[in-house]
């Protein structure tokens, strides 16, 4: 599939088929994650697929049920391993670094023919203890992974005018 094609395409999907993703397909994603950019190169993450149905059920609460994770067949734990750490911004290195490894997985994911969401909400604390995360790094995001059972619509887009503009806000 072309790149433009993939980012087209991509779209959030919360229904996932009673179908276990392939373990070479993981891998993929896994090494997708692995090179993402972050800063100073520093790669300070780790990144978590859980198929295991004991533990995703324990992400499923972390996530107060929602669809995505309490239905996917895999879900990526996101996590930073430097939470402290702002850059000259004063913006948390570790969040940034693991947003962009995120986008790569969103896209890698529908490369491949699968479908993901992000999720951003849910108990970190919970998903922490779920997948045995060492108290020096954190979840910072869960995506759920599999092959869609649903076609949704894309979801509508505000005008280039009011999101994008040329040397000025």
């Amino acid at each position: 599939m072309e790149f433009s094609e993939v980012i087209k395409n991509r779209i959030s999907i919360r229904k996932f088929k009673d179908k276990p993703v392939e373990q070479e397909k993981i891998d993929s994603l896994l090494k997708t994650l692995a090179i993402a950019p972050s800063a100073s190169n520093r790669q300070q993450w780790k990144f978590v697929a859980v198929t295991d149905k004991e533990v995703l059920a324990k992400l499923a609460v972390a996530a107060e049920s929602r669809p995505p994770v309490s239905v996917a067949p895999l879900v990526f734990c996101i996590c930073s391993t430097e939470n402290e750490e702002v850059n000259d911004s004063k913006l948390n290195r570790g969040t940034i670094d693991g947003s962009i490894a995120s986008t790569y997985l969103y896209l890698a994911a529908v490369d491949l023919g699968l479908g993901s969401c992000w999720v951003g909400s849910f108990d970190q604390k919970l998903a922490a203890e779920a997948i045995g995360c060492p108290d020096y790094a954190k979840v910072i995001s869960l995506f759920a992974v599999g092959y869609a059972d649903e076609n949704p619509n894309p979801r509508p887009r505000k005008p280039l005018e009011q999101v994008i503009s040329y040397n000025h806000f």
